[in-house]
């Protein structure tokens, strides 16, 4: 009689993560029977691809969680409650053990299977993996959870929640272990796909937690590791394609190069070194910069569908508009210099200047007109547009700032088009002015999605740990200046300077350089709680406003958002769960 091993196993073996170098291997659950699975090394295989099958990927919701963006649709999720500080226990912000229990699962029944000792452990070490990145995120969003770490019975007992601190050691431990039974890459083949977690994947995701967890001693420790491996580099541009020369172009009216003493030829190529490793044939596990990947086949049956939809303007035809940057971020990126944050205008000189701007495109009824528009007027002869000139080179990368051409996209030459009107009451456009550029994919099928991998870690974000955590344990030296200068030469933006007047200047500076690098990839949302709870309330307390004067959001910081509630459902099937405070 056949009978379901495992439910989680069986729903992910129908949707196995593809890896480069392999052929997808499928079998249907009606020919899977629990006596006679667990037995050979491919029933192992087809277990941890389950595993693999829960990769996270585009993780944009965390942005929009703090200061970064905001959704104006409620339906998307409670994104904009917690900006207003209105969230309860009726939320779920993510308090889900699926993921563990499946590697729970996966490590008692392996022991069943026929298979060296060799590719057990390697195997059993790609699994942890997987339950400590879980653990990691659990953690820092709730602080206690139950810790559990052995196969449980669907009618056993319940748990109580286990202190934060035995949660992150546990973490911090498994990914340790993790790294020293995982080989530095794969040689491709059945078993040893190249898209596979590996000993630098494990160790860069171990500096991710302990920096999060403030353990800066082993943030710093595990980022050198990944660094000492000489496998990982930033990834570069060396020639433009048309439509970016085309853009290059463009740039001439953006920035004042010869004025300024800027190399212009090392800025716009780290325009499109920054943004290309996101697209195409750059979107891989061959990119030097991808640590760990989230795989999709490049078929109509697997691809990216939440990055392409959420992200891409309605205006290029294909998207939702449905997550949107918000001013807080745009007015965080440096001045060329890289070093200067630019004193921000008010609201209501921003209004009169944008309405002025917008005034000459009233008569424009589509995006067609207002691109013949845009082709016969001097768009930097109005006052608006100065607030978008000469800055750092990953604001035109990352952020769609009304009024500026995008030429390397699926439908051609793109401006991006607010009209006051719509910003408010259009629920297709983008109700903060601006929208995002960085990940949107330039590749499509007809149903609105992508084929292109995403990094769930790429070699920036270790850099900017070491920088962080070493600034912490040593001092602001040499070696925090080399790490971040790899990322400003990629970006063609200025070396950062050599000194600051204390440590926590330099931090400051550290901090901003990492919130404009990992814009959009949902780091924002930990990396201001673990700043600190007047940090919050500074950046989390006051109206965010688009450029017409319209009222975003109106943030509101209560203390207890440190950490989100206990969802109430959890707590009614397990009376054990005590809440976190300020959610009774």
């Amino acid at each position: 009689m056949k009978s379901n091993i495992n439910k989680f196993l069986l729903c992910s073996l129908v949707s196995l993560i593809s890896f480069t170098s392999c052929e997808l291997d499928l079998v249907s659950p009606e020919n899977i029977a629990e006596e006679n699975f667990w037995k050979t090394q491919k029933d192992a295989w087809y277990g941890l691809n389950a595993i693999y099958s829960s990769m996270p990927a585009f993780n944009m919701q965390r942005e929009m969680e703090c200061d970064n963006a905001h959704s104006h649709k409620p339906w998307e999720g409670p994104m904009e409650q917690l900006q207003m500080g209105a969230l309860s226990p009726a939320n779920d912000m993510g308090y889900d053990f699926t993921t563990i229990r499946l590697v729970n699962n996966f490590l008692e029944k392996i022991e069943g299977c026929a298979l060296s000792d060799e590719l057990k452990t390697r195997m059993k070490a790609e699994a942890r993996f997987f339950r400590a990145q879980q653990y990691m995120e659990l953690t820092c969003l709730f602080g206690k959870v139950p810790l559990v770490t052995a196969l449980m019975n669907y009618d056993a007992p319940n748990v109580a929640r286990d202190e934060a601190s035995k949660v992150r050691q546990f973490v911090l431990d498994e990914l340790q272990q993790a790294a020293d039974n995982l080989p530095t890459s794969y040689k491709g083949g059945e078993m040893y796909e190249t898209g596979r977690i590996t000993k630098g994947a494990a160790l860069a995701m171990r500096s991710r937690a302990a920096l999060y967890f403030g353990n800066y001693q082993e943030a710093e420790k595990s980022a050198k590791a990944v660094m000492d491996l000489n496998k990982y580099a930033l990834f570069t541009v060396n020639t433009l394609n048309q439509a970016q020369q085309k853009e290059a172009e463009e740039m001439n009216e953006y920035i004042d190069f010869n004025s300024l003493g800027i190399n212009r030829d090392k800025f716009i190529k780290g325009i499109f070194s920054y943004t290309s490793l996101w697209h195409l044939s750059n979107a891989t596990p061959k990119n030097p910069e991808y640590i760990i990947t989230r795989e999709y086949q490049g078929t109509e049956n697997n691809y990216d569908w939440a990055r392409y939809i959420y992200i891409r303007p309605s205006q290029l035809v294909t998207g939702y508009a449905s997550f949107e940057p918000m001013h807080d971020l745009v007015a965080s990126y440096w001045d060329i210099d890289g070093k200067t944050i630019r004193q921000d205008i008010s609201v209501d000189n921003r209004k009169a200047l944008f309405e002025q701007i917008t005034s000459e495109f009233k008569d424009c009824k589509d995006h067609s007109a207002f691109t013949a528009k845009m082709a016969t007027t001097d768009i930097m002869k109005f006052e608006y547009m100065k607030e978008f000139r000469n800055r750092d080179s990953r604001l035109y990368a990352s952020i769609l700032t009304p009024f500026k051409g995008w030429h390397e996209t699926d439908k051609g030459t793109f401006y991006y088009w607010v009209r006051n009107e719509d910003i408010g009451k259009n629920g297709n456009e983008m109700w903060t002015g601006y929208a995002f550029r960085k990940m949107v994919s330039l590749e499509s099928y007809d149903n609105w999605a992508s084929p292109e991998d995403f990094p769930v870690f790429r070699y920036a974000e270790v850099l900017l740990t070491y920088a962080e955590a070493r600034t912490f344990n040593t001092g602001y030296d040499s070696n925090v200046q080399k790490a971040l200068n790899e990322i400003r030469d990629r970006c063609g933006m200025p070396n950062v300077p050599t000194s600051f007047l204390n440590k926590d200047e330099a931090l400051s500076f550290i901090r901003n350089e990492r919130r404009i690098e990992l814009a959009g990839e949902g780091q924002r949302f930990f990396d201001i709680r673990r700043y600190g709870k007047e940090y919050c309330k500074k950046v989390m307390t006051g109206k965010t406003y688009a450029p017409n004067g319209y009222v975003v959001v109106t943030k509101g910081w209560k203390d207890n958002l440190m950490l989100m509630p206990i969802p109430q459902s959890a707590k009614d099937n397990n009376k054990l769960l005590d809440q976190n405070e300020g959610y009774n």
